[in-house]
């Protein structure tokens, strides 16, 4: 977002760029990452039998397929769970149904937009005004949302580094890694809580001479800080969120059980979240070539044959990335151009 002077009081979101050039963002950035993935797999493929690979994709059980496609739409119910449990709380009560968008919007332009999880709240955030919700309530949900995530990929990722240690396998490189995942999620964690604690005065005045910033310290002025303390609502959306992290990984056993591999429950899980950890701290755009790698890296060494492992991953990729590409970037265009009215109350 470009500079601008500041404008402040109130109560609207700041414009966004237009759509075009987030769309041509997300383009270049699909490309870049499309050219290291075709590299990966050039390079797999190199090492192992081509023709396996392909049979193991054509052969693919459809049953499980379909069983990973339910778990994936089954993440998008559990991104709505997080904000439509905010919102209930603060009496602005939407449809659960009617966030399934935004739940879309949002988990499409996290894994485009590689910000920690920032971008794709913002857009929800943006979403959320369109429909009728006040911006400091909106700010509530997306402070809410940020916590949770980072609290439930922290849990995530150090049960992973447990069981990786437990099997013999933690080396000096995953411990590095760890090392500086942690202090990147606890460092983000903290700053989020010190902002909305202090309610932005800290924020220093050169600043504020950016619009969107000087509109944050002012939203932060009002945000529904009790929430942050209330118990059940943390609890049910860190559980909604921890809930789209281990779809992903049953999402990833299944397309491993479509492609004839028996890996058990722990090898997957340490798979999958290793995997998102390099993909979160790696600067490749969508996390293309590094998640992939990794990913089929962890699942040989758990006992799954190069050619499977690169089909199951390649297939994890499809259902979590490129079948949601063409409606998410709609959706994405409809929410920059377009008034939302507000839903009915129920």
């Amino acid at each position: 977002m470009v500079p601008q002077p500041p404008v402040l009081a109130g109560a609207s979101f700041p414009d966004s760029p237009k759509s075009t050039g987030l769309t041509l963002g997300i383009a270049l950035g699909w490309l870049l990452g499309v050219l290291v993935l075709a590299g990966l797999v050039t390079f797999v493929l190199h090492f192992s039998d081509i023709e396996v690979f392909i049979d193991k994709l054509w052969r693919a059980d459809p049953l499980w397929l379909a069983a990973a496609a339910l778990c994936q739409a089954a993440t998008y119910l559990c991104a709505s769970g997080v904000w439509w449990g905010v919102l209930r709380r603060a009496g602005e009560r939407r449809w659960f149904f009617g966030l399934l968008e935004l739940a879309l919007v949002q988990l499409f332009v996290n894994q485009a937009v590689p910000s920690g999880g920032v971008s794709g709240t913002l857009m929800v955030v943006r979403g959320l005004q369109r429909r009728g919700i006040p911006a400091p309530i909106a700010m509530t949900a997306l402070l809410v949302a940020a916590l949770s995530y980072y609290a439930a990929y922290f849990m995530v990722a150090l049960l992973a580094f447990i069981v990786l240690w437990d099997m013999g396998d933690l080396g000096t490189a995953w411990k590095s890694l760890s090392i500086a995942f942690f202090t990147v999620i606890i460092s983000l964690g903290v700053a989020i809580l010190a902002l909305t604690r202090s309610r932005g005065r800290f924020i220093p005045k050169f600043v504020l001479a950016w619009r969107p910033a000087a509109w944050l310290a002012d939203i932060l002025k009002k945000v529904h800080i009790d929430m942050l303390r209330d118990g059940r609502v943390v609890f049910e959306a860190v559980a909604f969120q921890l809930a789209v992290f281990l779809l992903d990984v049953v999402t990833l056993w299944c397309v491993a059980r479509a492609v004839g591999m028996t890996l058990g429950p722990a090898g997957v899980f340490v798979s999958f979240v290793l995997a998102s950890v390099v993909a979160t701290l790696s600067p490749v755009p969508l996390g293309l070539g590094t998640f992939e790698g990794t990913c089929t890296a962890m699942l040989h060494l758990m006992g799954g044959g190069v050619e499977g492992s690169l089909a199951a991953t390649l297939l994890l990729r499809g259902f979590t990335l490129w079948l949601p590409m063409l409606p998410g970037l709609w959706m994405i265009r409809r929410e920059g151009r377009q008034g939302i009215q507000p839903e009915p109350f129920k």
